[in-house]
């Protein structure tokens, strides 16, 4: 049978974590999370701008009262792939049981508008989707970002933006960031190349011919414009941030063996945010033996999830 009326976010949490903790859920429990997932009806291409591509899918979990929403920002090197790459792995089952609401967006292409347009297009989702809570029932009080790969560096330069200090919140204000979960993140766009080829992993420049996704993106040689590719770098933004400026919760996880974003982009950033603000929180997670986005980062997400529960809890 259905619930018989809604749950709050904070209940859904507390079970969420009870039935991590446990080895097995009960078939009873599993009857009920298949019971609210029939009942959720996924909102597809909402348009949140002028270009084709301003487009996103939002799930809000069924019988849960005002959930929180995280936004994902798929991968593709900036110039490809889609927002239906939130269901790798499970993850819409997965956020659904937790109670969180997720809006996975598309973007303008590196091959449609040059850097920031994909900056300015997350931050356009942001803001349509805080004007839109009332309407589909979740709350905006903050909002928390998930990406991969080049979705990473946007869900880092994003989460970091949503804060005045840091001077990028140009377009009017959105949410306030609850955490960040970014995926084998390019989080120096000057070092990309260089770390491929400083680091043990095998296999590496080779792959990418000219002009290189970030090439791409900034659209011109990295080289020849180092200013522009730092400004479009999130250790660069933490660099350069007012002491006083409030650093979200930050996950990330990389795999070992990553010969397309190297494992060093991850390491420097975490290094960064601990010399700047030794109070902020950032963990790494060093995913043993994965490539780029391969199928060990499925056990990464429960304590993705996990992570994000607890900080929207703390916002809440």
């Amino acid at each position: 049978m259905p619930l018989s009326k809604p749950m709050t976010f904070c209940a859904i949490m507390s079970a969420a974590l009870l039935v991590s903790c446990s080895t097995a859920d009960s078939p009873s429990n599993d009857t009920a999370i298949e019971e609210q997932r029939a009942d959720m009806k996924p909102k597809t291409d909402l348009s949140y701008g002028p270009h084709e591509r301003n487009t996103l899918d939002l799930y809000v979990p069924a019988d849960v009262t005002d959930p929180p929403l995280l936004v994902f920002i798929h991968g593709g090197q900036w110039r490809r792939d889609d927002k239906d790459r939130l269901d790798r792995f499970g993850r819409i089952d997965a956020l659904m049981k937790a109670g969180i609401a997720v809006a996975t967006i598309n973007m303008r292409y590196s091959t449609d508008a040059i850097w920031p347009a994909q900056l300015e297009d997350v931050r356009a989702a942001a803001r349509f989707l805080r004007e839109q809570a009332a309407d589909y029932g979740y709350t905006t009080d903050q909002i928390a970002y998930w990406g991969e790969s080049s979705g990473a560096h946007l869900a880092l330069m994003a989460g970091l933006s949503g804060a005045p200090e840091f001077g990028l919140s140009e377009g009017g204000p959105i949410a306030p960031t609850a955490a960040i979960v970014a995926w084998f993140a390019p989080s120096d766009l000057t070092q990309i190349a260089a770390d491929r080829e400083a680091d043990n992993v095998p296999g590496g420049n080779e792959e990418f011919g000219q002009p290189t996704p970030e090439n791409r993106l900034i659209g011109e040689p990295v080289a020849d414009n180092l200013a522009k590719a730092r400004a479009a770098s999130p250790v660069d933004i933490v660099q350069t941030a007012p002491p006083n400026a409030p650093i979200p919760p930050i996950l990330l996880a990389h795999g070992t063996q990553d010969p397309v974003v190297s494992p060093l982009q991850s390491d420097r950033l975490k290094k960064v945010v601990e010399a700047r603000f030794s109070g902020a929180e950032i963990t790494l997670r060093k995913v043993d033996g994965a490539s780029h986005g391969s199928e060990e980062f499925a056990d990464e997400i429960e304590p993705a999830i996990a992570f994000l529960l607890r900080h929207f809890k703390a916002g809440g």
